[in-house]
């Protein structure tokens, strides 16, 4: 089956006048998704009739890409990349020569008119770095790349950790909507039977109204909760700008594997990641500082011209500041200092990121408990107390509302275990980006890079 991508189509403007921009093809994808999601969720009539095979199916690592290639949030941390670059080549640059022409001694007034005493005097400048000052300017403004290359990596994890919680919502509604379907089609089985009975005068009439408010119980929900589905479907939709109808993975929810490990060393975040950019920028500020020491020698060459003869000098000489070893040493000590900041707080957050991860873990741990329970044990016991209900009821034993409450224990057991699948997803998903940054590669890339 050819399979179509769900990105917003270049405006006819574009093409005939070619002013629009890239950027504002995103602006005009998300307000076609803004203009596709308002009604639809409120068209949804009856869900469990709607025809879903025409809506195309995206999974997560294709939703992820999608919305990685249109949020703006990427572009602005790439533009603080290229100003990082910039800064790169201008730290390659040494400090600028100097030309100067001095003139002085102007003839005098009164007496001292005939006196030519006027001195023209042209100079030429450079500035002799030393200790590797260059150098140090360089790995500083890199180190610069550095940090502006994490921000990308926050801005891209960000987006993609929206995309995940929104796909497992919208995937859980999707499941609830299934699950109504599921008992709309039983009730309106058992309200036929059910009907039957009554006109043969077996049942009371209490025993019909009961079985219809049962069936139209099953359609509201089954009506709310694909209301639920379209919303979240919407907003995930609206991250790249989908035109068309879509439905995430249906076999996401039950694609379960085993529980992480958490080791403290593999313990990683966009913020991690940051500081250390950071720590090391605070390193290479060190190393330039510590050059610092070492003044430089500015050295300068010229001519002068004493008065209207031929009389020319040449000149020359040097200049090398003062006390610089004494600047150095504080600027080196304010560095040092802000290095010190910088670990404290990266081991800080490696501590916070610890605690969280222990927490999604046994979150995770209990919720799969919860749902091998009960798969093993609640849910066949409580079919067959369902199936034993429906074959009393068939044989006159029980009344049908053994049959409701048989069937609202089954339905509160599947509710139970959907509710706990979602906590399982979303706190191994948390627990993904904690320990692997991002499943997703381009994400891995951007920040690896």
């Amino acid at each position: 089956m050819e399979r179509r991508w769900l990105l917003p189509s270049r405006p006819a403007c574009c093409s005939l006048s070619g002013a629009c921009t890239y950027m504002s093809l995103k602006y005009a994808g998300l307000a076609l998704a803004m203009a596709w999601s308002t009604p639809h969720a409120q068209a949804q009539s009856n869900p469990c009739g709607a025809a879903t095979s025409d809506r195309q199916t995206l999974t997560l690592p294709e939703a992820t890409q999608l919305a990685l290639a249109v949020d703006l949030r990427s572009d602005a941390a790439k533009s603080e990349i290229a100003t990082a670059h910039t800064a790169t080549a201008i730290a390659a640059l040494r400090p600028a020569d100097t030309v100067a022409l001095d003139i002085e001694d102007f003839p005098g007034i009164g007496i001292a008119g005939d006196i030519d005493s006027l001195q023209v005097t042209g100079r030429f400048s450079r500035v002799w770095e030393r200790g590797g000052k260059r150098e140090a300017r360089q790995m500083l403004a890199k180190r610069g790349v550095g940090v502006a290359k994490a921000s990308l990596a926050a801005a891209r994890y960000s987006v993609a950790e929206e995309v995940q919680i929104l796909y497992v919502e919208a995937a859980v509604a999707q499941q609830r909507v299934a699950l109504a379907c599921e008992r709309v089609k039983i009730s309106l089985d058992r309200e036929v039977a059910v009907k039957k009975r009554v006109d043969a005068a077996r049942d009371p009439l209490l025993s019909g109204a009961r079985a219809a408010s049962d069936r139209m119980q099953a359609e509201a929900d089954a009506r709310r909760y694909a209301i639920q589905a379209d919303n979240f479907l919407a907003a995930l939709g609206a991250y790249w700008g989908a035109q068309g109808e879509f439905l995430t993975d249906p076999d996401f929810l039950e694609a379960r594997t085993s529980l992480r490990s958490v080791d403290p060393g593999s313990l990683q975040s966009p913020e991690i990641i940051r500081l250390e950019a950071r720590r090391m920028e605070a390193i290479s500020r060190i190393e330039l500082e510590r050059t610092q020491a070492k003044s430089d020698v500015t050295w300068s060459v010229g001519v002068r011209k004493y008065g209207i003869e031929d009389d020319i000098a040449v000149i020359g000489g040097a200049s090398i500041p003062l006390g610089a070893h004494v600047r150095s040493a504080a600027s080196v000590a304010q560095a040092r200092a802000e290095q010190r900041r910088i670990d404290i707080e990266s081991q800080a957050l490696r501590q916070q990121l610890l605690r969280r991860a222990v927490q999604y873990q046994r979150s995770a741990a209990s919720a799969l408990t919860e749902i091998d329970t009960i798969d093993a044990m609640l849910l066949p016991g409580a079919r067959r107390a369902l199936d034993l209900a429906t074959e009393g009821y068939a044989r006159g034993a029980l009344s049908y509302l053994d049959i409701i409450d048989a069937q609202r224990t089954l339905t509160a057991l599947r509710e139970e275990r959907l509710s706990h699948l979602r906590t399982y997803i979303l706190s191994e998903t948390a627990l993904a980006r904690l320990t692997s940054v991002n499943d997703t590669p381009g994400v891995r890339e951007e920040i690896q890079e």
